[in-house]
């Protein structure tokens, strides 16, 4: 049990490292539609690209949090927080996804 729960708390540290790189790809992101607007690109489009990368954030900074310390060593909780994690991470891929599309077409 104690290497299934190491297992776990390394896959756990990866989702959150994952979460720290789409939170940086957002920063650039947004500074790049702020950049864009400034020369008065499609601001409509720019600024619906902008929404989507807003609500990214949202799934990303959850999954950033120290959700290990409400449970430490319990193999339960570190599931729940893998499976959490995972979850948030595809609803931030998704939201990303819709900001591209629709920064693309600004």
């Amino acid at each position: 049990m104690p290497d299934e729960i190491e297992e776990i708390s390394k896959r756990i540290e990866e989702l959150g490292n994952k979460s720290s790189q789409i939170l940086l790809f957002l920063s650039f992101a947004m500074v790049s539609v702020a950049t864009l607007k400034t020369i008065n690109h499609a601001p409509t489009a720019l600024d619906n690209a902008l929404l989507w990368w807003k609500w990214a954030l949202l799934p990303v900074l959850v999954g950033v949090l120290p959700m290990k310390e409400f449970g430490w060593n319990s193999l339960a909780w570190y599931q729940v927080i893998r499976w959490i994690r995972f979850g948030l991470l595809w609803l931030a891929v998704g939201l990303i996804v819709g900001g591209v599309i629709t920064f693309f077409e600004a």
